[in-house]
């Protein structure tokens, strides 16, 4: 669920092209003007490849702690919306669904990246591609990998 939360909203950014997703950014009023167009480039990529790994169950654990990061980024972002006053919309999902900011938004953020950090201390699922190419590694859940 995760990496299709991700997968979708990075494909919706792409589809939005980076200036659309650089405005979204900007109106953040965080960054500094000189990192906003590459984070605008990259951002719905990364989203992108995130979830697919999740998805597909490959390098699970890694994943899992990126998405982690990523979410909380998130939270915190949007809680300065809400804590300045700013009705700028999130972005989420592109330009195509306005979600303003709030502290529902907030918490789903926050569990979010709860439910990521689960994902990486578990590590991979039943049908994870982790657990055909890496049979012993740090990659499968730590109590898998140290049985005898």
């Amino acid at each position: 669920m995760l990496g299709g939360v991700l997968l979708v909203a990075g494909v919706l950014k792409a589809h939005d092209g980076p200036a659309s997703t650089a405005v979204t950014i900007a109106g953040y009023r965080i960054l500094p003007s000189a990192v906003v167009a590459p984070l605008g480039v990259a951002l719905p990529y990364f989203e992108i490849f995130v979830g697919a790994y999740l998805i597909g169950g490959l390098f699970t654990r890694i994943a899992g702690w990126i998405a982690a990061v990523q979410f909380s980024i998130f939270s915190a972002a949007v809680a300065s919306l809400v804590i300045r006053h700013i009705a700028a919309d999130c972005g989420c999902f592109g330009s195509g669904v306005p979600v303003p900011p709030s502290w529902g938004h907030v918490a789903l953020d926050v569990l979010a990246a709860c439910a990521s950090i689960v994902v990486a201390v578990r590590g991979p699922g039943a049908f994870a591609l982790d657990w055909l190419l890496f049979p012993s590694s740090y990659f499968r859940s730590g109590r898998e990998a140290h049985s005898p």
